[in-house]
């Protein structure tokens, strides 16, 4: 039996009219309610409706950054896989790209090889540099449609931006940082890399509220670690060997794990309370084990549905989207919520 709209929307319990905008990939649709269609669609096993193969097909690209942890690898991946069933239009074509490193020279390499290529399009999570811009800049010169996702270039020429409101996502951890400790103590802040909008964003966020919360300006410090795992361990331990005043670790980024190496490697009396931004298998574990005190979530799976939606509307549709932030995953976990 025939998967019908009314039959999605009994489940997922919104109006038809809804669901025909989610399954056609229309914007402006609450990103919770377009995840609960989604859902309900897969659920019920719906086949969307092969459009006419007469229409212009349209090239477009992602590139995907190699992460250590393949956990943020994986919901890429997934949210792309997800945006295709539901665009299900032979007339758009998305090439995934995995990026051999994370340096942001692979990254200028990949953007150059794909406009050579003739994409029409371009889906891409970069440094903010004068080079990254530049390049940005020049494909949009040549025709190309740009938008990023997770980390954002802005006034480069990108259409849009998909992601997590990251200075939002910094103040909430500070909001939960200060019932931790108390002026005179100490916060350490780690993070990758500050020319990563996705990381600055997190920083600036969290600083910014710390002194709203009655900090002074030499409460913190900040320290970045490119996210390598041992690097980020020795930095730790180096931190809150040389500050005895320093009681927390926020994790603004990855790695998790090379943070707690650090804290052992200390050999600090106490533990530092730990508030992170991850919502890794490894970090669940950490929150189960009572290791780290507070996660802040953020789904890759969405963002890189959305940046893909928006991708697809532009290219075939002509839409141009309305809001910078297509999707935004403050969702806080704790304790009693695994």
């Amino acid at each position: 039996m025939a998967v019908t709209i009314q039959k999605i929307a009994e489940l997922s319990g919104v109006s038809r009219g809804t669901v025909d905008r989610v399954l056609h990939g229309r914007p402006n649709v609450n990103p919770m309610i377009r995840e609960k269609v989604v859902r309900a669609a897969e659920k019920l096993g719906y086949q969307p409706p092969v459009p006419p193969k007469s229409a212009d097909c349209r090239q477009a690209a992602i590139l995907i950054p190699q992460w250590t942890d393949g956990h943020f690898n994986r919901q890429i991946v997934s949210g792309i896989r997800k945006a295709l069933r539901y665009i299900a239009d032979p007339a758009f074509v998305l090439t995934e790209q995995p990026l051999r490193t994370m340096t942001m020279q692979e990254l200028l390499r990949a953007i150059e090889e794909q406009i050579r290529s003739g994409v029409d399009g371009l889906i891409i999570r970069a440094e903010n540099t004068p080079e990254v811009r530049a390049a940005i800049e020049q494909a949009v010169q040549q025709g190309v449609t740009v938008i990023t996702y997770d980390a954002d270039v802005p006034h480069s020429g990108r259409l849009c931006h998909a992601g997590q409101d990251l200075v939002r996502a910094g103040a909430i951890a500070a909001g939960v940082m200060a019932r931790l400790i108390r002026p005179p103590e100490h916060v350490l802040i780690v993070t990758g890399n500050l020319r990563m909008e996705a990381h600055k964003g997190r920083v600036d966020g969290f600083c910014r509220r710390l002194l709203e919360l009655g900090f002074s300006e030499d409460a913190y410090r900040v320290i970045e670690t490119n996210e390598m795992p041992e690097l980020t361990g020795e930095l730790v331990a180096q931190a809150l060997q040389a500050d005895s005043r320093l009681h927390a670790v926020y994790m603004a980024c990855q790695p998790l794990s090379g943070c707690i190496a650090g804290i052992r490697k200390a050999r600090r009396t106490t533990r530092p309370h730990i508030v992170c931004n991850d919502l890794t298998p490894t970090a669940k574990r950490y929150l189960r084990e009572g290791t780290v005190d507070f996660v802040i979530g953020q789904s890759f799976s969405q963002e890189s549905f959305h940046a893909v939606l928006a991708m697809y509307q532009m290219l075939l549709r002509g839409v141009k989207p309305k809001r910078e932030l297509y999707y935004t995953d403050l969702r806080l976990i704790t304790q009693e919520m695994l």
